[in-house]
């Protein structure tokens, strides 16, 4: 059976207009994508789909988290994400072509599965590098130990005579 059959439209019966959709990602929908950046995690989407005769204008409101590392302090961390994309799919010859945010399906499609455009748009939803202001939550997952080694002052450190000499130019 198809794990993404749940993310599909049936297109073919819905009426011009505008039409919403809810949709919730979680762990057990990362795992059917080989090689992905996220494993764990809850993702809400918030999907508006304005069907009109000629294509489909698909309106993609994501928020929720990922489980990660964080790259400060190396606690585990819940990253949050929040983010908004477009798809437009036009009715073409060229089914299953795509540029940029443009798809195009037959005029005979049943159904559109969103699954793959959920998974995309949360993966380019992911920030560059993993951390955020953990300390506006109420119990900071920070790992105290790491943060403290890393707002230690280089002025305070033991000097070693090998550098000092070094940086006086005595091995010139």
């Amino acid at each position: 059976m198809n794990a993404f059959v749940a993310y599909s439209i049936p297109i073919m019966g819905l009426k011009f207009g505008i039409h919403q959709f809810t949709y919730a990602i979680d762990t057990g929908f990362f795992t059917h994508f080989e090689g992905t950046p996220v494993e764990r995690g809850l993702v809400h989407f918030d999907l508006v789909l304005d069907k009109r005769p000629d294509m489909l204008i698909l309106d993609f409101g994501l928020h929720g988290y990922v489980e990660e590392i964080c790259d400060r302090c190396t606690a585990p961390i819940h990253l949050p994400l929040e983010d908004e994309r477009q798809l437009i799919v036009k009715y073409g010859e060229a089914e299953g072509e795509e540029e940029d945010e443009v798809v195009f399906i037959s005029r005979e499609a049943s159904e559109l599965n969103v699954a793959k455009y959920l998974y995309e748009f949360t993966v380019l939803a992911l920030p560059i590098t993993n951390t955020y202001d953990c300390q506006a939550d109420a119990t900071p997952p920070c790992n105290q130990e790491i943060l403290k080694y890393l707002n230690q002052n280089p002025d305070d450190a033991p000097t070693n005579p090998i550098w000092e000499a070094l940086k006086g130019g005595k091995y010139k």
